[in-house]
């Protein structure tokens, strides 16, 4: 009997050191999850400061060389994406918004997305 009574003693040791370690590797995922997280957020917030500077910047003179590369590669990069986006709204019988740039139906008077007005180009007139 006392053989049996080691026995379950032993399996719940080893159960309750098998349950801290489990505790500690939940706990530890869930602080890595958090950590990348917290990582993502700031990661958006950076982006968010380089849209406000690259704005505040973009149409001056700037003395740095690297940033002045940096924002003629943004502002290419900018052509060629409004280029292509042109390109599928025109595939699609669209056109871009100059306020949001959403993709709009060629006769439309308003944007569906921000309500700004729009302008069309000489001969294509809709009917108001």
């Amino acid at each position: 009997m006392e053989f049996f009574d080691n026995a379950v003693n032993k399996a719940k040791e080893a159960i309750d050191i098998a349950c801290k370690k489990t505790n500690e590797v939940v706990s530890t995922q869930k602080q890595k999850f958090d950590v990348a997280a917290i990582e993502n957020k700031r990661a958006k917030d950076y982006e968010a400061l380089g849209k406000i500077y690259f704005d505040m910047i973009k149409d001056t003179e700037i003395e740095d060389v690297a940033v002045k590369a940096l924002v003629e590669e943004i502002k290419d990069k900018n052509d060629k994406i409004n280029k292509l986006r042109e390109d599928i709204n025109a595939a699609k019988n669209k056109r871009s918004c100059p306020n949001c740039g959403a993709a709009i139906d060629n006769l439309s008077v308003y944007c569906n997305i921000c309500g700004a007005k729009l302008e069309f180009a000489s001969g294509d007139e809709a009917d108001e």
